[in-house]
């Protein structure tokens, strides 16, 4: 089996990182993160170069890639920067749920103006702030003549403010079959911003709807099919998840690393002493373990044939590997790792906030168990 990446790969990759080194200023990125800012100049550069939406098909702004060229982009922002490349992650959150079950029409309304820069989407499923569990859905849309009416409250929606779409999971009318709508903002809707320690670009909050009207025909797919489309955006989203994760471990190990090189102690390099170096060497392991676990499980889902076993093994060790990675190279830079004006600081907390999207470890050991098991 080869898991070689391919020169149209490779090229994508380095075109990638080439992007983000040219114009993730470090100074930028630590006022965007101290302000709470999303990159917007940023964005727009991405989207006019086709990083954004790269895996949509030509007929709907995109490039007509797979999943794995848009994780590789992910993976390349997120070594350069893990709060821009983070937030450049999340600005079509929910597109895989258009692209597999949207209508022709829905996708020619939403994909192209996400891939043009022109418009940002987001998911509105959870009602706790265990954004997983969705047990129990209250929000309702409201069926009259032609359209829905819309009302509930959502938690911990991610791009709360910055969102002009958002996939909305609630049932119809009184009934407990769950739908998904695609609601536009407008009046009618309430944003309370959250405060996070980590992903300060992405803006995190609760939204209210009260009796928004949305059109029939923004319905996705057919009615009962909420949870299967919540299913399919969780598992892409576990793929982002581990892609960043991966950056995110590359970026920290390639800091580390530098800093090993030139900090002097005791008139010798940090690099000269065995247990850097022990340090070094197993962050380099580990690194290399997430790469072939992510890169496999984004090719078996381009291939129509992922394996949820073979995913949550991945959401589980890229997660625990990128935690030891970042804590290691916090411990070669010492006291200055906690200074705000060195990048391995927002990478420690950057490293917490992306298990949101992996799950804890206790969900993916329950997955596990469940697929060997049978």
């Amino acid at each position: 089996m080869n898991f070689e990446l391919s020169e149209e790969q490779k090229d994508i990759q380095r075109a990638a990182t080439g992007f983000a080194q040219g114009e993730f200023d470090p100074n930028l990125a630590l006022e965007l993160d101290q302000s709470s800012q999303f990159p917007e100049s940023i964005w727009k550069k991405a989207c006019e170069l086709g990083f954004i939406g790269i895996s949509y098909p030509e007929d709907f702004g995109g490039q007509g890639l797979g999943f794995l060229e848009s994780l590789l982009v992910m993976e390349a922002f997120c070594r350069v920067d893990s709060g821009i490349g983070s937030a450049l992650s999340v600005v079509d959150i929910g597109s895989e749920i258009v692209l597999k079950f949207g209508s022709y029409e829905q996708k020619k309304r939403i994909l192209p103006p996400l891939a043009r820069g022109e418009k940002r989407l987001s998911i509105a499923f959870a009602e706790s702030e265990d954004w997983r569990n969705l047990s129990a859905i209250s929000t309702v849309g409201k069926r009259k003549g032609e359209n829905y009416f819309v009302t509930g409250e959502k938690k911990c929606v991610l791009n709360v403010s910055l969102a002009d779409t958002f996939l909305v999971l609630c049932k119809e009318s009184q009934e407990e079959e769950l739908i998904t709508l695609i609601v536009e903002k407008e009046e009618g809707m309430e944003v309370h911003p959250l405060g996070n320690i980590g992903w300060r670009m992405i803006p995190f909050g609760d939204l209210y709807l009260r009796e928004v009207q949305v059109p029939h025909e923004s319905r996705v797919g057919d009615k009962g099919e909420g949870m299967v489309h919540v299913e399919h955006c969780y598992r892409v989203m576990g793929l982002r998840g581990v892609a960043k994760a991966l950056g995110m471990a590359q970026g920290a190990f390639d800091r580390a690393l530098k800093y090993s090189k030139q900090r002097e102690q005791f008139g010798r390099r940090l690099s000269e002493f065995q247990v850097i170096r022990h340090k070094l060497a197993d962050m380099f392991v580990g690194i290399e373990i997430a790469r072939w676990l992510t890169y496999k499980s984004a090719g078996e889902y381009d291939q129509g044939r992922m394996n949820s076993g073979l995913l949550s093994v991945a959401q589980l060790e890229v997660g625990r590997r990128l935690n030891s990675i970042v804590e290691d190279a916090l411990q070669i830079f010492g006291g200055y790792g906690y200074i705000a004006d060195q990048a391995i600081e927002h990478y420690f907390r950057d490293a917490k906030a992306i298990a949101l999207e992996l799950g804890t470890e206790e969900e993916q050991k329950d997955a596990i168990t469940e697929k060997i098991l049978g």
